[in-house]
């Protein structure tokens, strides 16, 4: 009888325990920023929240998916929303490993946009689509309906999420390279990104931790951040051998110690110097 008894108050404690967890989970873990059920005027949750790590990723991200890993990726979160109308908003939450991979998410989805600063650091809208970032965070609510009832939704799942997140995180250093005159800033990583900037192969030639491009007068910039200057003449040495090589370039001309410049097929000057930890690229039309 005392086992069955012992047995009885363990379950119990077990089932306790497992109650306080799901209560703790729901309010710490992952998707925890996300409004629940009552939560905002006029609108509700359509199952249940989903995460995702990198091997789920494709299933949210399709072809995007690449270069979101490569800026960084942690996990994400989605949920969907409907009001009375059938109006469905689709929330995306990016969770990335820094400041400079959600920062580098806004910058790739609100170019060309205006960007205001109502909810986190930054925000955009454009048709079908309300965004923006704040700490490691990118957030991005999507619907296929386009009207003031959906725009007004958005904001209220955006202010929500925003008040969840209690620090703004800072921009990304690299951002001090630029200057006011400066339009089009893109940051990058890796390949991926860097070629929708300028495409020179398959390759990863330029083994970049951070990189960052904007447009200047009539030449695009583009900088490639190493640790010291001894990285930096390293990878100018190794893409002065690659780039020269390939078919696509020509008129290949060493200019100096640490700078060469050549053309490509569409006639374009691509001029490369080593200035202190970065190696600079110029682009003129």
């Amino acid at each position: 009888m005392k086992l069955q008894t012992d047995f009885a108050k363990k379950h119990l404690v077990f089932i306790l325990f497992l109650l306080c967890f799901s209560t703790l989970w729901s309010q710490t873990g992952p998707g925890s920023f996300l409004p629940d059920l009552n939560e905002l005027p006029g609108w509700r949750p359509a199952g249940e929240t989903e995460v995702f790590k990198n091997e789920l990723l494709e299933k949210i991200a399709g072809e995007e998916t690449g270069l979101i890993i490569e800026y960084g990726f942690n996990y994400a979160v989605t949920r969907k929303y409907y009001n009375f109308g059938y109006r469905v908003i689709n929330v995306q939450v990016y969770v990335m490993d820094n400041t400079f991979g959600s920062y580098g998410l806004f910058l790739r989805h609100s170019r060309n946009e205006k960007v205001f600063s109502q909810y986190g650091n930054s925000c955009y809208e454009k048709p079908g689509e309300f965004g923006f970032w704040k700490q490691y965070y990118f957030i991005k609510m999507s619907s296929d309906v386009r009207n003031d009832t959906v725009s007004e939704g958005c904001r209220q799942i955006a202010s929500f999420i925003d008040s969840k997140i209690r620090s703004r995180g800072l921009f990304p250093v690299i951002l001090n390279l630029t200057d006011n005159s400066s339009r089009n800033v893109r940051i990058f990583k890796g390949p991926l990104a860097l070629s929708e900037i300028y495409y020179f192969g398959p390759l990863n030639i330029f083994f970049v931790n951070e990189g960052i491009s904007f447009e200047k007068g009539d030449s695009t910039k583009i900088i490639f951040k190493y640790s010291d200057n001894n990285e930096a003449v390293r990878r100018y040495t190794e893409v002065a051998g690659i780039l020269s090589a390939m078919p696509k370039f020509t008129n290949f001309t060493m200019d100096g110690d640490f700078s060469f410049s050549m053309k490509d097929k569409e006639h374009k000057t691509l001029y490369f110097t080593v200035s202190e930890n970065n190696l600079e690229l110029s682009i003129f039309k």
